[in-house]
């Protein structure tokens, strides 16, 4: 049974997790670049505020995902300043975060939890990895914004650790699925990179070298650290979708100045 499937409706795409919403309550929804109100190179459905792109647009773009959902009588998608390091941020019922007037949490972090129910949680990105967890059976969800370095720092692994001590949280529970992000196609890197990597996980399979230049599959390391972690093969969703070589989603590598596509999760 595939996890997520495209959902097609007017002009906006989206992919979705139609099982998971029917027989948990769950949604777990990764977008694309297209159907929103971005202009310029942020067309047109960028969900950051912090590239450079007129916020009432993002704003209305993220409306528009609500409403995609079937959400709209929600306000907000929570979103918090990424840094590219493995930093958690827990949004429950005994922190103030969701009493904000706004969706854009200023705490600095990488990863978004919750078990709050109607309080989607979003990362963001234009190559690095999205990860998007499910814990079907106590009903909590976390964002995972798993680029190089919040790879690096273990973020995944880290994240499947904070669920299983704050939510007790049992491996056959969770269910995993991996968005589009940049893919070992795409992803050059040198040498000292490489190394760094290497020291920290090994000489494992996730890189490759061809014509002397080194290439790294992050998707790789991330399924490492959830193999590693206990979570069953079976319970593990990954698109396959390269973003550096899918001009359907935003792509730093080969734009620079682009926007952001979304992985968003929400207990319904």
């Amino acid at each position: 049974m595939t996890l997520i499937k495209r959902a097609l409706s007017e002009d906006l795409e989206v992919y979705l997790s139609p099982n998971l919403k029917k027989e948990h309550g769950i949604v777990l929804c990764f977008t694309n670049r297209y159907g929103g109100y971005s202009k310029g190179r942020f067309k047109s459905l960028n969900v950051d505020y912090y590239t450079g792109d007129k916020k009432t647009d993002v704003r209305k773009n993220r409306k528009k995902i609500l409403k995609k959902l079937n959400l709209e009588n929600l306000e907000f998608i929570y979103s918090a300043r990424q840094v590219h390091g493995n930093s958690i941020l827990n949004i429950n019922k005994y922190n103030n975060c969701i009493k904000l007037d706004t969706d854009n949490i200023p705490d600095e972090c990488d990863c978004i939890i919750t078990d709050l129910k109607n309080t989607p949680i979003m990362v963001m990105g234009a190559d690095c990895n999205l990860i998007l967890i499910a814990d079907i059976e106590k009903k909590a969800v976390a964002a995972v914004h798993a680029g190089r370095r919040g790879t690096l720092k273990e973020i995944t692994a880290k994240t499947i650790l904070y669920m299983r001590k704050e939510f007790k949280s049992k491996a056959d529970s969770i269910i995993v699925a991996i968005g589009p992000g940049i893919r070992r196609c795409c992803y050059k890197v040198n040498s000292m990179i490489l190394k760094e990597f290497t020291d920290r996980f090994g000489c494992g399979n996730f890189f490759s070298i061809k014509d002397d230049n080194i290439f790294l599959d992050l998707i790789d390391i991330n399924l490492m650290q959830l193999h590693e972690a206990g979570i069953n093969k079976e319970n593990i969703y990954d698109c396959g979708l390269c973003t550096c070589c899918n001009h359907d989603f935003y792509s730093y590598r080969r734009s620079k100045i682009t926007g952001r596509q979304a992985a968003i999760a929400v207990i319904l």
